[in-house]
Protein backbone atom coordinates (compact mmCIF):
# COMPACT_ATOMS: atom_id res chain seq x y z
CA UNK A 1 0.00 0.00 0.00
CA UNK A 2 1.23 3.47 -0.83
CA UNK A 3 2.01 6.14 1.73
CA UNK A 4 0.61 8.76 -0.65
CA UNK A 5 -1.94 11.16 0.81
CA UNK A 6 -4.43 13.10 -1.26
CA UNK A 7 -4.69 16.86 -0.72
CA UNK A 8 -7.91 16.22 1.26
CA UNK A 9 -5.91 13.95 3.60
CA UNK A 10 -3.23 16.56 4.19
CA UNK A 11 -0.96 15.69 1.27
CA UNK A 12 0.43 18.53 -0.79
CA UNK A 13 0.26 17.23 -4.36
CA UNK A 14 -1.38 14.71 -6.63
CA UNK A 15 0.74 11.96 -8.20
CA UNK A 16 2.03 12.69 -11.69
CA UNK A 17 0.02 10.82 -14.34
CA UNK A 18 2.37 9.06 -16.78
CA UNK A 19 -0.23 7.20 -18.90
CA UNK A 20 -4.01 7.01 -19.02
CA UNK A 21 -6.47 4.98 -21.09
CA UNK A 22 -10.21 4.38 -20.79
CA UNK A 23 -12.06 1.28 -22.02
CA UNK A 24 -15.84 1.21 -22.33
CA UNK A 25 -17.27 -2.29 -21.89
CA UNK A 26 -21.05 -2.25 -21.96
CA UNK A 27 -22.25 -0.25 -18.97
CA UNK A 28 -18.80 -0.44 -17.33
CA UNK A 29 -15.90 1.92 -17.78
CA UNK A 30 -12.37 0.75 -17.05
CA UNK A 31 -9.52 3.18 -16.48
CA UNK A 32 -5.85 2.21 -16.71
CA UNK A 33 -3.64 4.89 -15.16
CA UNK A 34 0.10 4.76 -14.58
CA UNK A 35 1.17 7.30 -11.98
CA UNK A 36 4.42 8.27 -10.33
CA UNK A 37 4.53 7.74 -6.56
CA UNK A 38 6.23 10.21 -4.24
CA UNK A 39 9.26 7.88 -4.09
CA UNK A 40 9.64 8.12 -7.90
CA UNK A 41 8.37 4.62 -8.70
CA UNK A 42 5.54 4.16 -11.17
CA UNK A 43 2.44 2.17 -10.29
CA UNK A 44 -0.68 1.05 -12.17
CA UNK A 45 -4.21 1.79 -11.04
CA UNK A 46 -7.04 -0.17 -12.68
CA UNK A 47 -10.45 1.34 -11.90
CA UNK A 48 -13.92 0.09 -12.76
CA UNK A 49 -16.82 2.51 -12.73
CA UNK A 50 -20.52 1.78 -13.23
CA UNK A 51 -23.97 2.78 -11.99
CA UNK A 52 -25.75 0.37 -9.66
CA UNK A 53 -29.49 -0.38 -9.76
CA UNK A 54 -30.21 2.72 -7.67
CA UNK A 55 -28.37 4.89 -10.20
CA UNK A 56 -25.45 5.52 -7.84
CA UNK A 57 -21.93 5.68 -9.25
CA UNK A 58 -19.76 2.80 -7.97
CA UNK A 59 -15.98 2.72 -8.37
CA UNK A 60 -13.52 -0.06 -7.50
CA UNK A 61 -9.74 0.18 -7.75
CA UNK A 62 -6.76 -2.14 -7.87
CA UNK A 63 -3.28 -0.69 -7.35
CA UNK A 64 -0.29 -2.58 -8.71
CA UNK A 65 3.26 -1.63 -7.96
CA UNK A 66 6.03 -2.66 -10.32
CA UNK A 67 7.44 -5.31 -7.98
CA UNK A 68 4.15 -7.28 -8.23
CA UNK A 69 3.19 -6.52 -11.81
CA UNK A 70 4.92 -9.53 -13.44
CA UNK A 71 3.19 -11.97 -11.07
CA UNK A 72 -0.17 -10.24 -11.59
CA UNK A 73 0.23 -10.24 -15.37
CA UNK A 74 1.29 -13.93 -15.43
CA UNK A 75 -1.80 -14.86 -13.38
CA UNK A 76 -4.01 -12.79 -15.67
CA UNK A 77 -2.56 -14.54 -18.74
CA UNK A 78 -3.08 -17.94 -17.11
CA UNK A 79 -6.70 -17.11 -16.26
CA UNK A 80 -7.30 -15.85 -19.82
CA UNK A 81 -6.62 -19.34 -21.23
CA UNK A 82 -9.89 -20.45 -19.64
CA UNK A 83 -11.88 -17.73 -21.45
CA UNK A 84 -11.44 -19.22 -24.93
Amino acid sequence: MSNYQTPAQGGNKMPEKVFSKMLRAGSNNFFFDVKKASNGNNYLTISQSYKNQKGEQVTSRVLLFKDRFQDFFASLQEASTFLK
